[in-house]
């Protein structure tokens, strides 16, 4: 299978661009580190390497290139994220190997090209005489020209099958644009449009790939059957508990001003943006999730909320609350005058919108004073009823210090000690809501992080030659992993003191050479992670493991050869074995 197309994309595309926009990475000697995305952990483990051009996570053991990672935080099978990277690289796969391009053929691509051409039919639609309406609406709202072509907003028109008669013409059959949500089904078992006589409002995944829409109704022809909203539902390539609106243009924004603010609707981050404030993204409706808020972090731990906020006492938002709460955000609260939603506001103050960020208060100050309103902090019931309200939240902050601060504050509001606020803090039955995926790997090395030993001990062959006099009389026994053993048994036969990569590949097989920069990179992150990093104490602890280990397996064979011996009578045989077996104990000692 011809790579020229995979080799492209990778020459042009930098790993550090490519996972940056994803997640916040911080230099560290000639790599990065940064927390993983896939698992929950405390202390950075995820490093990348530019000189590489490979990642690699020594909590949970993922790693790979750029179509590895992409596909990994997208979901993705590796057509998609070989489209996603050859789109921002710039790279024609029309080239392609016709092999590799039947590959790319997946049902998840078929879905995203549904969703492009769906995008483009509703477009084209909002110039017709019913269209039009709605773009007169949109520019009454305070939207201009430039911004409803940017967002790519629609309209779908008022016909049962315009849309699937569309894209049937372009070959998708019916039962491919019911899977990508956009066609419904009825009881005779007759489809038509999902959306009909609506504003679209197209929704991107993080690569700007079009995955999924929400239609606004007619303004004036309200759709009181379905409701003023209508979503797509889940499908293959959109899950709305993981999209937040807009991300694909704000992710930036969010990382150079270190926050990111959340709105509810499409129309309020879409007139942030215009007005000039990038790093807004909404939840479009739906409660925050843990996946939504982790998204976030990625870009910043600092969080302003602007919607109703009077909802909080809703299952669901308050959920999104305490989640956000629990993973460690800064959060505050944007108080908007009365009656206003951001867009609103925006059309017509958008210069204030600065001093409204300013001026927004801490959650957990936000819900005391919510409190405190609602209750007469003077009477022992109205103390009650606040504190029930205020402590399951502060509670689930993880930071003691922090926790202690919101204690004192709450203490000085109601007029009474911090021990017994303490004593009701520690009543409360808290269940958290974040479980802790770090995995446990069963070898730790002597640096404190778990990798696999047998790989690490090939990865410091590699990358340390102050270890090589060790290596060098090991046998190549030691490994149980064939491919492994192949390895250290071509560094072994290497006459040089520094063992060149480049050189290293061409005496080996490719399937094995392809592992070599794997392994170095894995040993040479280590030296970063750990707090004292020596060399060849890190390969006479790998050797000496690696060494136990064989010797188990040897005894359990011996054991079982006894048994077998003592079974058939045979004397001399288990003496032999019986004194082999002690040698060897001897030895693990």
């Amino acid at each position: 299978m011809n790579n020229s197309s995979v080799d492209e994309i990778k020459s042009k595309l930098d790993i550090i661009d490519v996972i940056n926009g994803y997640i916040r990475l911080q230099k560290a000697g000639r790599n990065y580190r940064a927390n993983c995305p896939f698992h929950s952990e405390k202390t950075p483990s995820f490093m990348v390497s530019p000189e590489k051009q490979m990642w690699h996570c020594f909590g949970c053991g993922k790693g790979g290139s750029i179509f590895d990672f992409v596909m990994e935080m997208e979901g993705m099978e590796f057509g998609d994220a070989l489209k996603v990277l050859a789109q921002r690289a710039g790279v024609e796969l029309k080239k392609i190997d016709p092999k590799l391009s039947a590959r790319l053929k997946t049902e998840r691509t078929r879905l995203y090209e549904i969703c492009d051409w769906a995008s483009r039919f509703f477009v084209k639609q909002l110039e017709s005489a019913a269209g039009k309406k709605m773009r007169d609406y949109l520019v009454g709202r305070g939207l201009k020209s430039e911004t409803i072509a940017l967002w790519r907003i629609g309209y779908a028109p008022n016909e049962w099958q315009a849309l699937t008669d569309f894209l049937n013409s372009r070959g998708y059959p019916t039962a491919e644009i019911l899977k990508a949500g956009l066609a419904v089904k009825n009881d005779r078992g007759k489809y038509y449009d999902r959306f009909r006589d609506r504003i679209i409002f197209p929704i991107a995944d993080i690569n700007d790939m079009t995955i999924g829409f929400t239609g606004r109704e007619n303004p004036n022809n309200p759709d009181k059957r379905m409701g003023k909203y209508v979503n797509i539902p889940n499908t293959p390539i959109y899950d709305k508990s993981r999209v937040l609106y807009g991300l694909n243009k704000a992710k930036l924004d969010i990382k150079k001003e270190n926050l990111c603010v959340l709105v509810e609707g499409q129309m309020d981050v879409i007139m942030a943006h215009q007005s000039g404030f990038g790093n807004v993204v909404a939840s479009s409706g739906t409660a925050l999730t843990e996946y939504q808020l982790k998204t976030i972090k990625r870009y910043t731990e600092n969080l302003a909320t602007s919607f109703d906020m009077d909802a909080a006492g809703k299952e669901a938002t308050k959920r999104g609350i305490n989640l956000a709460v629990e993973l460690g955000f800064s959060a505050k609260v944007i108080s908007l005058p009365a009656a206003k939603d951001p867009a609103d506001y925006l059309k017509e103050n958008a210069e204030t919108w600065p001093k409204m960020l300013k001026q927004a208060q801490n959650l957990i100050e936000f819900c005391l004073n919510n409190a405190l309103k609602s209750n007469d902090a003077e009477t022992a019931e109205g103390k009650k009823e606040i504190s029930k309200s205020v402590l399951p939240i502060i509670k689930r902050i993880p930071n003691k210090i922090e926790q202690a601060y919101w204690i004192q504050e709450t203490a000085k509001k109601l007029g009474v000690g911090e021990t017994v606020l303490m004593q009701e803090l520690d009543k409360i039955n808290f269940s958290p809501l974040l479980v802790n995926s770090d995995p446990v790997f069963p070898v730790k090395n002597s640096g404190g992080h778990k990798m696999d030993l047998e790989e690490y001990a090939i990865g410091l062959a590699l990358s340390c030659p102050e270890g090589q006099n060790q290596y060098r009389i090991e046998p190549k026994c030691l490994f149980t992993n064939s491919q492994l053993g192949e390895i250290f048994e071509a560094i072994k036969n290497t006459k040089k003191k520094k063992i060149v990569l480049a050189d290293l590949k061409k005496k080996l097989p490719p399937h094995l050479a392809e592992q070599i920069d794997g392994l170095a990179f894995k040993a040479e992150v280590q030296k970063c992670l750990a707090d004292e990093f020596e060399p060849e104490k890190e390969i006479k602890f790998c050797f000496r493991q690696l060494k136990k280990k064989f010797l188990k397996d040897k005894l359990s064979k011996l054991s079982l050869a006894i048994k077998q011996a003592e079974s058939k009578k045979d004397k001399t045989l288990l003496k032999n074995l019986t004194e082999e077996f002690a040698q060897l104990s001897k030895e693990i000692s």
